[in-house]
Parts: C-alpha cells; structure tokens; sequence
C-alpha cells in the first residue's frame, strides 16, 4: 500500500505547500539565500507524519515497519521528483538569474552548475524523506514490551 487515494492528496498537498513556500520566498526576493531551503524540512516532515498515520490508521493491527518506511520513502520520492521538475522550470525558463546566485551559494564542479544544482535539490528532498520516515516510523510502531507479547513468548528469564 505505497500509494492509496489518501496518501497521494497529503502528497499533491506537501508539492502544492512546497511551491507556495518557495514562491512566497522568491517574490520576496530572497531565493537566492540557500539557508531558507531548510524550512522545507519541516513541511515534508508534517506531511511525511500524515503519510504515515494515514497507512497506520487503515490498518493499526498490522501495521509493519516496512509499511510506513516504504509508504513514506515513496511518497517522498514522488515529492522530490515533481518539485525539482517545478524548480528547473523556474530556475532555467521563468528566472535563470537565479542559477547564478543560487550556484554562488552552492559549492558545485565548475561547468556543472545547472545538473549539480538540480542533483542538490534533488537529493535534498529524498534524504530528508529518508530521515523524516525513520524518525516517524517509531510513533505509530507497537511495542513488542507488552505483557501480552511477553506472556506469549516466554522468555528465558521468566519462572514458569
């Protein structure tokens, strides 16, 4: 269950909350500063959580480890790849001034700059998906440390 009609709309929303985000910052005149680019941590974060809570909730008795890390992983790929597509529209047809203040911020090959400023925005988003699933994954994951689950496996330790 990697996509459901639930976690595709909280996807389309984190996209549409992303562009609005960079918009906002860029008709401020501000794009430029790549600092501010560390603020769309936190909106995919949120949206990564109700990802996630979206698979617990449609099935709590079974929800695996796997299930959200999986669910959150591609749904974060899905996020990444439309708005580094949204950001090389920008960035090369509406404002490809903004290439050349964004490359003196970003430490990149010479000769590379538009592949490597892309591959930055890119891998950006993915590896925050990577580390926001892991750090959510352990909200909604029952514990194993219940007197239910000990009872039933009878450990070593425990007197019969």
């Amino acid at each position: 269950m990697l996509f459901s009609k639930n976690t595709l709309k909280i996807s389309m929303s984190i996209i549409a909350l992303l562009i609005a985000y960079f918009l906002i910052i860029a008709s401020i005149g501000v794009a430029d500063k790549v600092y501010l680019s560390f603020l769309n941590a936190p909106i995919m974060a949120i949206g990564l959580y109700l990802i996630i809570r979206s698979v617990y909730k449609a099935q709590p008795q079974d929800f695996k480890y796997m299930d959200g890390f999986l669910s959150g992983l591609a749904c974060g790929f899905l996020i990444s790849v439309v708005f580094t597509v949204f950001m090389a529209i920008y960035l090369f047809e509406v404002n490809p001034n903004l290439v050349k203040e964004m490359s003196a911020s970003i430490p990149l090959a010479s000769g590379t700059d538009e592949v490597g400023l892309l591959l930055f925005i890119f891998l950006s988003g993915v590896s925050t998906a990577i580390v926001s699933s892991l750090l959510i994954i352990p909200i909604f994951k029952q514990s194993w440390n219940t007197r239910g689950v000990r009872n039933s496996q009878k450990p070593l330790n425990q007197n019969s």
